[in-house]
């Protein structure tokens, strides 16, 4: 699964990641925290590489 830590993200701009998701599964309102439909997410980690932050990471599902 893919998050966006949102102590890390400064939310004071257009998420730059957005545009590299190949299924456009990231949005966000405004300048808000993005979110991040895992649903539709095919786990490309593209945004992870993008993110000039490291604000988005790929967690581990236990089950």
């Amino acid at each position: 699964m893919i998050k966006i830590d949102g102590k890390i993200c400064p939310q004071n701009h257009r998420c730059p990641a957005i545009k590299v998701c190949p299924v456009n599964t990231i949005s966000q309102e405004g300048y808000g925290l993005p979110k991040i439909n895992n649903e539709t997410c095919i786990e490309c980690q593209k945004c992870i590489r993008f993110c000039p932050l490291g604000a988005i990471k790929f967690i581990e599902e236990s089950i």
